[in-house]
């Protein structure tokens, strides 16, 4: 029994020093976990980064309705979304048009008396990387803008 006692002791004693793969299973068992947190991180950043832009991109396109409703330029739906989906694809924003909805609302009664108000809504899906499903994969932004049709050229020359 003391042979075999003394055996197993120095073959314990053995694999007690021997560290020659324990790098490489250490990082096995943390390498997934590590990038998993490292693409999260990255998912995050570029969900915050759209977020900014839809909401900027947003209040340009009201900003730019405003300014075309004071030089009495009376803007349509379709050219309000085609002017935010044409500022959209450009720097500072570089967001994806196939991805991007807009709606211009003007039914809702105006809050405001004696203006016109028209609710910009901007809907863009982000492109998810992450091998898992994230619930707000939808950024969704609306945007109200008050405007007051100036009046005719012709009425506001006095006789």
């Amino acid at each position: 029994m003391t042979i075999s006692s003394n055996l197993m002791r120095n073959l314990i004693g053995k694999l007690t020093r021997n560290n020659s793969g324990a790098a490489a299973v250490e990082f096995a068992i943390l390498a997934p976990i590590f990038f998993t947190m490292m693409l999260g991180i990255l998912q995050v950043g570029v969900y915050l980064q759209n977020y900014n832009a839809v909401q900027s991109l947003a209040s340009d396109g009201a900003r730019h309705v405003m300014v075309e409703y004071q030089k009495n330029n009376e803007l349509t739906d379709e050219e309000i979304r085609t002017v935010i989906l044409a500022q959209a694809v450009n720097s500072p924003y570089l967001l994806d048009s196939d991805r991007m909805q807009v709606t211009i609302d003007r039914t809702g009664s105006s809050r405001v008396t004696g203006a016109t108000e028209i609710d910009l809504r901007l809907q863009y899906t982000l492109n998810d990387f992450l091998p898992i499903d994230i619930p707000i994969t939808t950024i969704d932004y609306s945007r109200p803008v008050w405007v007051i049709p100036t009046p005719a050229a012709s009425a506001s020359v006095s006789p």
